[in-house]
């Protein structure tokens, strides 16, 4: 089992039960008894954690008013199921995500109404059309906390990790200037303070070192060389699906999308070789905001996997939810990251220019190392003839 989400509630005939899990289906009902059997053990509201067997439980428990409840209260308790151990930096991010989840539950006075759909033919019209609409918002909000857990929660990509560092222009500056060569420590923070004025040099040394970008040499007692370990880089290339299409023959939907695809991505890459390295590096630079930034990210590795509907994205998320995913996508699209094209009255989101990040040894550094030598190939032996 995946990581999964649940609300539980305490229903007045059967106790503590798990209201609703998402994704549909990844909570076994075992397991559901066991999450809702928990409610049972808390004594005031609040969050706490708890583990069986592999299984790693985050819970936050509390009550909301009702007007159809016994004392005129819903008991509640959201979790957060994860099938591995989990760090204290998890649960803090954890605990933020969960208490938002209640505030959001407490700003709608009718949500208790959600809570009663199983009996919704005891109810009148007008009280069943709010249970009705009531559920699926709390359903929404539901599968919002799980995209929202695995966005806070999941381990960063080697690729995250390295944008995160580069996307500040300070620290990607600096590895550029030193990507021409050594420099004296000295040297690097003259340039370095005149350039940042209002940062702290040893903070950039710090982290450099820390990450192991660079290397400091002391030659002497005095002077000391700052060099480059390993250059970052980040690039443009064509989607796996245009590359997949040039050996295979895909299905009969995707080779059409792909053929609307793949004159825009064949102008792309011919003009992108047309650009200068000043505009190379500015576009490096943007390529690492993309992919350190966690929404935009996620469009990108969604993109990745396959295409995407446009016209089915506000049945799967919330109005929040799909601004902020529209505002992704808007300037992806801005950056020639993503296109969009349209099939048989239907809208998609495909991948135009896939993104790769590579680190390798620094270039000033190669062209010192010594030539490979051609390899000597012996002539034939001939014996002589007696």
């Amino acid at each position: 089992m995946k990581t999964a989400v649940a609300i539980s509630y305490f229903h007045r005939k059967i106790g503590p039960m798990v209201f609703y899990s998402y994704p549909e289906g990844n909570l076994e009902n075992k397991l559901a008894i066991r999450i809702a059997s928990i409610m049972d053990q808390t004594v005031s509201e609040g969050f706490f954690t708890h583990s069986f067997e592999n299984k790693n439980s985050m819970n936050y428990y509390f009550e909301i008013h009702s007007d159809w409840a016994r004392g005129n209260k819903e008991m509640l308790m959201v979790s957060i199921i994860f099938n591995h151990q989990t760090s204290p930096e998890i649960e803090q991010n954890v605990l933020v995500l969960c208490s938002e989840f209640f505030e959001k539950l407490q700003s709608n006075e009718e949500i208790y109404t959600a809570f009663y759909i199983n009996d919704i033919n005891n109810f009148e019209e007008d009280d069943k059309e709010l249970i009705y609409k009531n559920n699926s918002l709390i359903k929404l909000w539901l599968k919002e906390l799980y995209w929202a857990t695995l966005e806070e929660t999941r381990e960063k990509s080697e690729e995250e990790k390295i944008a995160l560092l580069l996307n500040k222009r300070p620290i990607f500056l600096t590895l550029k200037k030193l990507s021409k060569g050594p420099i004296t420590e000295e040297g690097l923070k003259e340039w370095y303070n005149k350039t940042f004025p209002d940062l702290n040099f040893r903070e950039l040394i710090g982290t450099l070192e820390e990450k192991q970008f660079i290397f400091i040499n002391q030659i002497g007692r005095v002077e000391k060389y700052v060099l480059l370990l390993k250059e970052v880089n980040a690039e443009r290339i064509p989607p796996d699906s245009v590359i997949e299409y040039i050996d295979e023959t895909p299905e009969q939907v995707e080779r059409e999308l792909i053929d609307l695809l793949l004159p825009k991505v064949q102008e792309y890459f011919s003009q992108y070789e047309k650009k200068t390295k000043n505009e190379l590096e500015e576009d490096t630079y943007t390529l690492f905001q993309i992919v350190s930034d966690p929404k935009k990210y996620n469009v990108l590795s969604e993109l990745r996997n396959g295409l995407i509907s446009r016209d089915k994205l506000p049945k799967l998320v919330s109005k929040r939810t799909l601004d902020h995913l529209n505002s992704s996508l808007e300037f992806l699209k801005t950056y020639d990251v993503i296109e969009e094209l349209k099939y048989k009255n239907e809208r998609y989101i495909v991948l135009k220019t896939n993104i790769q990040i590579t680190t390798a040894f620094p270039e000033y550094l190669r062209k010192l190392l010594p030539k490979e030598s051609k390899p000597v190939v012996a002539k034939k032996f001939i014996p002589k003839k007696e």
